[in-house]
């Protein structure tokens, strides 16, 4: 160590002038420099790791010098990892295949020395990885068994080689010697998942939520990101530490696709296809020009429009590719171009570069996954997946197209239909040649369309196959500043969220029964799910809250109107818990109203006078209409209270008032001091 600290101390003359020519990039005199070092030292590790580096940072050649510099420099300091690492880099400078198994190689003898070396992990996880490099791995880092890191990264490689079991032993073991991990808790988490125990799953990832303020290594972002919208991402972005845990509960819990659950099933399913697509569509060719090049990205862009281009304006045909040929089809004819004929005719095709890339970077090339890959992990598996055809719209196959290069997905959405193409061509698209890993290749402009909403978006496919009957009510709550929101569903096991314009959940509510969620009025999101014996209804759609905290001048403000199945006048939420959540009653049972009405004028008493009309509207047929039969059932009061900020508005209706029907109920007040009116929201119910 002493040795080391005066080498440190004392600068070699020659070394130092070679470092500040290389740092202020005069490679010619820095190279001289370095060569001069290396004939007077050739045994000196450090001269031929400063010879490499200026080989490493020559324009266009230089590389492989570089790379015989680094290795003689390994060759003569066997403990130092520097000069491996230094390959690895030269392995990604090459690029290719080849630069490949040049960084993969150097990357494992590195783990072998150290488990932990600067960036020497990330670089590592950019590369193609089966199950032989998996357990190469897991040999170079079993020489460090008491390093926490080490047992973390073999663990990772435990996963990898679909080995859940093993993954959670090490990472428990590296726990026990490193008393809080982030990254060791979502290892567990992963490894519960992958093995089925969904439930060591959710407990193993919720302890790393507990610790997301101390996660330094965003460990918990690096497995969501890539599932999140441009809004979430600048949201993470702008979020402090102390406040990562809030971020990923608000994350996650807007995607909730059964809140009537303690667990978060999107959760789960959002490391099953992680763990699937990893598998499944990891890029074959991570070092491939296509994913390191915005101007090879342009050259396949070139090679899309050759291949799908229709002709000029005014032609009646256009291109398909058949087999490796591009060929004419007819316009009429039911394959791809018929969607796209505004493209056709401008001698233009949707642009690869603009499906997927981020900035300046494909998405593959940031996920380590094929374009499938990533949407599979935001939106799971396609509803239909066609080899061989471009547009499931149009599903004519490619001529001798391989199901092995080119294929389709289509998923229904909300929006319409959205079809995806892909093809195997990031070694490029020139002459119709396919090759490499897959692509987005969007045929017609609606694809392209589809690739950028898909890209940004994502869902879950757990099934939600009941249909759910609800209603919902507000009322001004007891503290005179927000409102009280009622949800009563069937069956019975509901849960109810309103969500805010920031994604927050402002109010839950959970349990069988009547729902309450106490919430400032406003706009908001409603998710409301339901569950019977598994079985899961789901609604999600916009709400506004309305307020009643101070009305202004004109007619007073009405809550929504409650018809309970009851013989006598109670108050709100009893009214409430008596209201069939169909809103079917009997006919022969007495029904029970209740309202409240806010901000009635007072006379010179204090007392507010008002006339009340209940409207039962029967829903009748075009023949009762032609008929003239089923007339409405009116009822009308004249009332006095003495306290006009919240009237009570409560009456009984005995059995066999309303026969048996469908009717449309409002309620409308008529202040008799200012000789305004409002009514309620119509409530459509049906007696039986």
């Amino acid at each position: 160590m002493v040795t080391l600290l005066l080498g440190l101390v004392v600068q070699d003359p020659g070394a130092t002038r070679a470092e500040s020519l290389l740092a202020a990039h005069d490679l010619p005199a820095a190279r001289r420099a370095a060569e001069q070092l290396v004939r007077e030292r050739p045994r000196d590790a450090g001269a031929h790791l400063l010879l490499g580096r200026v080989w490493l940072a020559w324009p266009t050649v230089g590389r492989y010098d570089a790379l015989t510099q680094f290795r003689t420099a390994a060759r003569l300091a066997p403990g130092d990892p520097e000069p491996l690492y230094r390959q690895a880099e030269a392995g990604f400078r090459l690029g290719s295949d080849d630069g490949e198994w040049i960084a993969r190689e150097a990357l494992l003898r590195l783990f072998a020395l150290q488990s932990d070396y600067r960036d020497a992990w990330a670089r590592f996880a950019a590369l193609y990885h089966d199950d032989d490099v998996w357990r190469r791995l897991d040999r170079a880092l079993a020489g460090h068994p008491d390093d926490p890191t080490a047992l973390e990264r073999r663990a990772v490689a435990a996963l990898g080689l679909r080995e859940p079991q093993r993954a959670d032993s090490l990472a428990t073991e590296g726990l026990r010697r490193r008393a809080a991990s982030v990254p060791l808790w979502l290892v567990r988490a992963e490894a519960g998942f992958e093995a089925g125990h969904d439930a060591a799953g959710y407990a193993w990832y919720d302890s790393a939520l507990a610790h997301a303020d101390v996660d330094s290594t965003g460990a918990l972002w690096g497995q969501v990101w890539m599932i999140a919208s441009p809004a979430e991402a600048a949201r993470f972005d702008s979020t402090a530490p102390r406040d990562a845990r809030a971020f990923f509960q608000w994350f996650w819990g807007k995607r909730d696709p059964n809140l009537v659950t303690p667990e978060n099933e999107r959760i789960a399913e959002h490391f099953h296809r992680l763990s699937y697509a990893r598998r499944q569509f990891h890029v074959l060719h991570p070092l491939g020009l296509y994913g390191r090049s915005a101007h090879y990205r342009a050259l396949a862009a070139t090679g899309a429009r050759d291949l799908l281009a229709a002709l000029p304006a005014g032609s009646d045909s256009f291109v398909v590719l058949v087999g490796n040929t591009p060929v004419r089809k007819p316009r009429g004819s039911r394959a791809l171009g018929r969607a796209d004929s505004a493209a056709a005719a401008t001698r233009q095709a949707p642009d690869v570069r603009a499906a997927g890339d981020t900035g300046a970077t494909p998405s593959d090339a940031l996920t380590h996954l094929d374009p499938r890959g990533v949407v599979w992990v935001r939106h799971g598996p396609p509803d239909q997946r066609l080899p061989r055809v471009l547009d499931p719209l149009h599903p004519e196959p490619i001529g001798a197209a391989s199901a092995l290069d080119l294929e389709s997905w289509l998923y229904f959405t909300p929006e319409g239909p959205r079809t995806i193409a892909f093809v195997r061509g990031s070694a490029g698209l020139a002459g119709g040649q396919l090759g490499g890993d897959f692509i987005f290749f969007p045929a017609t402009s609606h694809q392209l369309a589809s690739v950028r909403q898909l890209l940004v978006t994502d869902r879950t496919t757990l099934p939600a196959s009941l249909a759910a009957r609800v209603w919902g009510a507000f009322y001004r709550a007891a503290d005179g500043r927000r409102t009280d929101v009622y949800y009563r569903a069937a069956p019975d096991s509901a849960a109810a969220v309103l969500w805010d314009a920031d994604g927050g959940a402002a109010g839950r509510a959970t349990g069988p029964g009547l729902l309450r969620l106490r919430v400032r009025p406003g706009r908001y999101v409603l998710g409301l799910d339901v569950d019977s014996a598994g079985a899961v209804g789901r609604l999600r759609h916009d709400v506004t809250v309305p307020d009643f905290t101070a009305p202004a001048p004109g007619p007073p403000a009405l809550s929504s109107l409650a018809l309970g199945a009851a013989d006598t006048t109670a108050d709100r939420e009893t009214t409430l818990s008596a209201m069939p959540a169909d809103l079917t009653y009997d006919a022969g049972r007495p029904l029970a109203t209740y309202a409240e009405i806010y901000g009635l004028d007072a006379d010179a008493r204090g007392v507010a006078r008002y006339l009340v009309r209940y409207s039962f509207a029967r829903v009748r047929s075009f023949l009762d209409r032609v008929l003239g039969a089923g007339h409405a059932v009116v009822l009308e009061f004249t009332r006095e209270v003495a306290t006009p900020d919240v009237a009570l508005e409560r009456v009984v209706l005995e059995p066999g008032r309303l026969p048996a029907g469908r009717y449309r109920v409002t309620l409308g007040v008529t202040d008799l001091a200012r000789n305004v009116k409002a009514e309620s929201v119509a409530l459509e119910i049906v007696m039986r």
